[in-house]
């Protein structure tokens, strides 16, 4: 027994050195241009297929049916995605290439992966695969329009493609924003894109500023604004400020009760609770009600201002969504930010409810 001890020993301190020798000497290759050995390419392949499925259980996948989901998805992966893993119906990015492993073509692949792996991957990327996870942990909501993409990817032609992520005839600048919020900052991507026609310059001009520096999170603004320059941003913040905001093609149905408690709150907040009114930084100002018995008027002086952003006529999604991130610290933003964090935190989700079905129904048209 102590022989074979010490013949193992012996080997395992053998294999000890040859690995350190290895270590220092860097006489492994790690160049890409060398690739992966087959079984190294099988191993690495499957151990990922087994983890993401092992992870990927319990997640929850909400409807992907939605209006504009799949538009969206295309224009987030426009901007994500497509440098690595290329365009429906065409080849390969040339620098991809290069990487080992090879990124793959997502037209094929992605019909071999459920709605919850595709998630899993999407959010969390790949080690050892130079797939990045998503460049924020706690906006689930951003993700899903990706998988629902994904998803219809087999089926979408290049021309088809190109129809989703269209820019129009605008400057190319413009053309970074416009196949999720329009040409004219009005949207055409659906309720979870805000309206950006008729903000402020300031307020515009501050948001992006907050995504560059990453304070507002944001896996689909991030990355854009990131690429952005001060002077890029300012220019953009004056097109879209200067927008006339117009009215929807189809107004949101909501229901009166709850349209009459987000109408108290945003105009008298709640005492009890020590809510403030919403009206005095967010307006509305001198608006019509969609679908409201009587016309309701507010002060010409509520205007939106460089702090804070008009909330009248934004989808009762996006508003919901931006209370539940502010009460949850998960959102960040500008040097005001802040203020929401103890207001949304009071909120119930009724009320928050409530106050989005309240500014979603109130039209805004400012041409």
């Amino acid at each position: 027994m102590k022989r074979m001890l010490l013949k193992l020993a012996i080997i395992g301190g053998i294999l000890a050195a040859t690995g350190l020798i290895v270590l220092v000497t860097g006489v492994v290759p790690i160049n890409a241009s060398s690739r992966h050995w087959a079984v190294t390419r099988w191993f690495l392949d499957f151990a990922s297929d087994r983890s993401v499925t092992f992870y990927s259980q319990g997640i929850q996948v909400p409807s992907l049916d939605e209006p504009h989901l799949v538009t969206l998805g295309a224009s987030i992966y426009e901007s994500n995605c497509r440098f690595c893993h290329g365009q429906p119906g065409e080849t390969q990015p040339p620098v991809a290439k290069g990487m080992t492993p090879t990124p793959p073509l997502l037209t094929n692949m992605t019909l071999e992966k459920n709605s919850r792996e595709l998630f899993y991957v999407i959010q969390h990327g790949i080690k050892f695969a130079g797939m990045p996870s998503w460049p924020t942990l706690n906006r689930d909501e951003e993700v899903w329009p990706v998988v629902a993409f994904l998803q219809q990817m087999p089926m979408i032609d290049n021309a088809t493609y190109r129809e989703l992520i269209r820019h129009q005839q605008v400057p190319s600048l413009v053309g970074n924003c416009a196949s999720c919020h329009g040409v004219d900052g009005n949207g055409r991507a659906g309720k979870r894109v805000p309206v950006l026609a008729s903000q402020s310059k300031g307020y515009l001009e501050k948001s992006l500023i907050a995504y560059h520096q990453d304070e507002r999170r944001s896996g689909i603004m991030m990355p854009i604004a990131h690429r952005l320059t001060q002077d890029q941003i300012a220019e953009l913040a004056v097109y879209f400020a200067e927008q006339k905001r117009r009215q929807r093609e189809t107004a949101e149905t909501f229901d009166q009760t709850h349209y009459d408690v987000g109408k108290r709150l945003a105009h008298h907040g709640d005492r009890d609770d020590k809510i403030p009114s919403c009206v005095d930084c967010h307006g509305p100002f001198q608006s019509t009600p969609l679908q409201s018995s009587s016309p309701q008027s507010s002060p010409d002086h509520l205007l939106p201002n460089d702090d804070y952003p008009l909330l009248a006529g934004q989808s009762a999604w996006y508003i919901e969504q931006q209370l539940r991130l502010f009460a949850l610290r998960d959102r960040g933003g500008s040097e005001n930010a802040h203020l929401m964090h103890p207001i949304a935190s009071k909120l119930s989700d009724a009320q928050r409810h409530s106050l989005a079905v309240y500014y979603s129904s109130i039209e805004v048209d400012t041409q």
